[in-house]
Parts: C-alpha cells; structure tokens; sequence
C-alpha cells in the first residue's frame, strides 16, 4: 500500500494532473465544464481552497490550501473518478478520439484495435508541490499564462478555462475560487486587478524564465512528499 500524501493544513500547494502519456482529457467545452463543476463539488465537500487553475487539453493545474491532511487527496480522488466515469461514457463507443490528437490526425482507421480500444485517462499520481508566498505567486502566473505559452490564446484571459479572468476582474462569477489569499498578496483592492494584470503578464523574459524553471521542477508523486522551490515543505 502506498503510503498518504504529507499534506499540512493552512498550507498552500500546486497540484498537476496529466492525461496519461500525454493522452487528451478535455476535449470539447462539455468536458472542461464537467471538469470545473466536479472540482467545485468536491472542494466544498473536503473545504479545500482553490486559488487557481488552468484546464488545458491533456492536463490541469490548481493551486489548493489543505484543510486536513486528507483533503486534496481526498478532493482529487473524487474528483478524478467521477471524472473517468463520465470520460469512459461520453467516449466508450469513440475513445481513440482522446489520443488521436497525439497522432496529429483525425482520421483512425489505421489505428491498430490496441490504440482504437482507448486509453487509461491518467497518470498514476498527480504531482504536488508545497507553495511558500513567493512560490504562490509565480505558480499562479505560471498557471495562468499555461494557454498564452501553449499558443492556444494570446492574453490570458482569452482561455477561458483558468482563473485569470476571475483575479482580473477581482470577482469570480463561478464561485469556485478562494479570492482572499489573492487580495492580500496585492493589497490595494483600488488597484489590485491593475497590479495583477502587470504582475501576469510581466516582463517576456521573466515570465518565460520562471516557466522554465518551474518545469524543471522534480514531482512530489514518487515519494509522497510534495516538494517546493523555495524553502522545502513545512516543518523540514
């Protein structure tokens, strides 16, 4: 048995989860809002904080605040289940559409019956870093600039699967986020969306080194410790 995720409470963590071997998971909106509407369902029911989030095709990031030990692990679990339930009905008479597009094609007749019987919707483990102040912030610029980085959109807001419309209009129609974190990094409710919207999108070469470094950073999944960039976890 694979011992528990070692997450504090109040503490603050970015949360990774892929499609496995780079499989799609969302494809189309109906699949993103299934996604954003089990995650809200299970961050109320284990009183996780969501602080940010970016959907993209064949991954997801969020950035949580543990209420217990068991939480995220919790929410996730829930979370990604439901989720597979509904992936394999939606698709269960197509599932080679999930992975056509690692193929770059449309058409899959020549998939062998091995790849047209579909795929395992995820990697085994999601991955998990511990965020100090610091670290909350860039990741939550890393998150939501993932679309622009991605080529899919050309300003964050135009993605409309991530929280960066939501802290730059300092509202979140969907009430999925936890703002309040937010609001005290950035201080000046006046000016907040105005400082964020700079911070976001920042300097090109700032913002595109931190990218980089941040995907060098090594998973927490493989020893049940999530990791930091800056201080190391909690306690250590």
């Amino acid at each position: 048995m694979r011992p528990p995720r070692d997450y504090r409470p109040q503490q603050f963590y970015a949360v990774t989860q892929r499609g496995n071997a780079g499989q799609w998971v969302y494809r189309d909106t109906q699949d993103f809002e299934k996604a954003l509407e089990l995650m809200g369902r299970y961050a109320k029911r284990y009183r996780v904080g969501l602080h940010g989030y970016c959907l993209l095709h064949n991954h997801a990031h969020w950035i949580f605040e543990a209420s217990t030990p068991e939480s995220i692990s919790n929410l996730m679990r829930d979370m990604q289940g439901r989720y597979s339930f509904y992936l394999n009905r939606k698709y269960q008479h197509t599932p080679w559409l999930l992975i056509a597009p690692l193929y770059g094609c449309k058409n899959t007749d020549h998939f062998s019956p091995y790849l047209r019987m579909g795929p395992t919707n995820w990697t085994p483990r999601h991955d998990a870093r511990f965020l100090d102040s610091k670290g909350f912030r860039e990741f939550l610029r890393y998150v939501e600039n993932n679309a622009v980085a991605a080529g899919l959109v050309r300003r964050p807001t135009d993605w409309p699967w991530s929280s960066a419309a939501a802290h730059l209009a300092d509202a979140d129609a969907d009430d999925l986020l936890t703002l309040d974190h937010w609001r005290q990094i950035f201080g000046n409710p006046a000016t907040i969306a105005h400082d964020w919207q700079i911070y976001l999108n920042g300097p090109r070469e700032e913002v595109q080194h931190n990218a980089a470094r941040l995907r060098r950073l090594h998973t927490g999944s493989r020893h049940n410790r999530p990791l930091n960039f800056a201080t190391g976890p909690p306690g250590n």
